[in-house]
């Protein structure tokens, strides 16, 4: 029933042209979840929820739970009426707010996030849910090949910190950044670290 829901959504935003994440891709993260046995999972950037649905058609099996923040309004409303349609309200927290302020507020502590919203700021994400993940667990950032420009501050940032990342091609023309966290505290923050031009320059970007 579900694997003929996602197929629906899937034809549906192909014929409309709406981006979404690929089957390719989709099916390595819900292996990771599968292998890692993750089960309270965070992800950033909801859009109309075929991601977050993926995912949780494999943390369904582990007792799972997922949040999920979306800004955009109306990509939220047709969020609610998917994830009615998949069944998965009650382990399901969606969020309509823009993620730059509402992560900090979060207080639950996660094994698994996924970051797939506004590619310039992919830097200022990971360093607020940093501290929201549980030590040697998993944090992804998707489309860095695609976009790589757009996320230029990022490898810098993780290179400051000392953070170990390994970058995976799974589409032909894109892949995920995997990182592993390792340390409890980050050593450069983005906003205190950095200058204010660099700031304001990957904030346009």
């Amino acid at each position: 029933m579900l694997k003929k829901f996602i197929k629906q959504l899937r034809e549906f935003w192909r014929i409309n042209e709406v981006p979404n994440i690929t089957e390719t891709n989709a099916k390595f993260l819900k292996d990771l979840i599968k292998i890692g046995n993750y089960k309270n999972a965070l992800e950033i950037g909801t859009a109309n929820w075929l991601s977050a649905i993926e995912l949780v058609s494999e943390l369904v099996k582990n007792s799972w739970k997922l949040t999920t923040i979306e800004f955009s309004t109306p990509s939220y409303l047709q969020a609610i009426e998917n994830i009615k349609k998949a069944w998965f309200e009650k382990n399901v927290k969606l969020l309509n707010w823009n993620a730059l302020f509402l992560i900090s507020e979060l207080e639950e502590i996660y094994d698994f996030v996924f970051i797939d919203w506004m590619k310039r700021r992919s830097v200022d994400f990971l360093d607020l849910v940093w501290e929201k993940v549980e030590l040697n667990w998993l944090i992804i950032i998707d489309d860095v090949i695609k976009f790589s420009e757009k996320m230029k501050w990022l490898k810098d940032f993780l290179r400051k910190n000392s953070i170990k990342y390994n970058i995976i091609p799974i589409d032909i023309d894109d892949g995920i950044m995997m990182i592993i966290k390792e340390k409890e505290f980050l050593a450069f923050n983005w906003e205190k670290d950095y200058s204010k031009e660099q700031i304001k320059d990957n904030v346009k970007r």
